[in-house]
């Protein structure tokens, strides 16, 4: 079967999109999706496939996908592409009368060289970015408008009057450009960014809803709300002045009242919970908070849940755990689980109660409560949540059988 787009049929019935299983390389931006959805200017690698399919006239489309495949289904799930058939199979094999070929590039390009490393990864993913701006054409049938010859903007963006662009560069949609900003060449700026005033990016991708402070200058990196990521040393680093670069889109917060409750509650449960263990001291250890922050949590070691992680309450008052969530785990917990499991895991809230305490799975160290954990963080309409939501007085009040 063919690998590339040529062959002796230039109209295949049907395709056979192999996507690429890069997890284990993806350990600088640590996506929670697979290549195959990483955006490429203005829509996802394997839209750009599906368009290309469309265009030659593709009868079926079938995506062999082993990284990830449910986030494939579920991005398809969510739109109506078109009318012909488009799957997700995670096994490899390749049906007569159907040409294979590996989804690693844009449609019509080289073949990808073999990666070897997650800087490979990254500038290799950048390199499909410049690739994008150098087959457009003012012809072509696409929502961006060309403002100056190998300028770009998507449909909502705004720049300053005296922003000076140096071509190639693509704006998302809805993006603003403050004054005095130069971008380009090669700068791409993704869906509801925002740069301040005196901003410059060049060779850099500001990905969506990010917002780039004043006086700022990027180069060779690209940047997701606080998450910087230099393609040149194959490095990346937290952000933590929100003044330089931060998340416009917020995830969800602690509600006022849980924290303010939770600040109360905390010293006083903290009193019964060292009565209950008499004199034994609570056992300390190290949990993962966001990309790179570790943070020392308490558990006392008697008593019903409620008690024992009576010192839990004060990290719900400071916003840092929820109520009910996933349970926290360590840096190598979060390491040794599959990158599908600690992708959907990665997108929720760690809390006080989890839903693996219904199944007496009390500790994120148990082998089988990532699987309590995926299901309450990736079940369909939060059912996972709500479960444990719903259960959170009994689990409370659960007293575990090991010591």
């Amino acid at each position: 079967m063919n690998d590339s787009l040529e062959g002796e049929n230039p109209h295949p019935p049907a395709w056979r999109l192999v996507a690429p299983d890069w997890a284990e390389l993806d350990t600088i931006w640590r996506s929670p999706l697979p290549f195959l959805l990483w955006p490429v200017c203005e829509k996802p690698l394997l839209a750009w496939w599906l368009d290309e399919a469309v265009r030659q006239g593709v009868s079926s489309v079938t995506i062999e996908a082993v990284d990830r495949p449910h986030c494939l289904r579920k991005w398809l799930d969510a739109r109506n592409l078109w009318s012909r058939s488009i799957e997700v199979d995670s096994t490899p094999h390749t049906p007569e009368n159907t040409v294979r070929i590996v989804a690693d590039t844009l449609p019509g390009s080289s073949p990808c060289p073999p990666l070897q490393s997650p800087r490979d990864l990254l500038q290799h993913w950048f390199s499909l970015q410049v690739a994008s701006l150098e087959k457009r054409s003012s012809g072509m049938v696409h929502l961006d408008a060309e403002y100056r010859p190998g300028i770009w903007f998507a449909p909502g963006a705004k720049a300053a009057c005296d922003t000076v662009f140096s071509p190639p560069c693509w704006i998302g949609s809805t993006a603003r450009i403050g004054p005095n900003c130069r971008i380009g060449p090669n700068a791409f700026v993704g869906p509801g960014a925002f740069l301040d005033e005196d901003v410059e990016v060049s060779n850099a991708v500001v990905l969506g809803e990010t917002y780039v402070g004043s006086h700022t200058t990027l180069h060779n990196v690209a940047v997701q709300g606080g998450l910087l990521m230099d393609f040149e040393r194959g490095a990346a680093v937290e952000v933590t002045d929100d003044f330089v670069l931060s998340n416009l889109h917020k995830t969800d917060s602690v509600p006022f009242l849980t924290r303010a409750a939770a600040a109360l509650l905390a010293p006083i449960l903290e009193v019964f919970a060292k009565l209950a263990a008499k004199g034994v001291p609570p056992e300390r250890h190290t949990i993962r908070l966001g990309r790179d922050k570790d943070v020392p949590l308490s558990t006392y070691p008697q008593g019903p849940l409620l008690l024992r992680r009576a010192a839990w309450f004060r990290m719900v008052a400071s916003g840092e755990l929820g109520l009910v969530g996933i349970l926290p785990r360590s840096s190598e917990n979060w390491e040794s689980l599959p990158p599908d499991a600690r992708a959907a895991l990665a997108a929720v809230r760690p809390g006080v109660f989890a839903l693996s305490d219904l199944y007496g799975c009390h500790s994120a160290d148990r082998p089988d409560e990532w699987l309590h954990a995926a299901f309450q963080a990736g079940a369909p309409e939060k059912a996972g949540q709500k479960m444990a939501e719903k259960s959170l007085v009994k689990i409370a009040f659960t007293t575990p059988s090991f010591p």
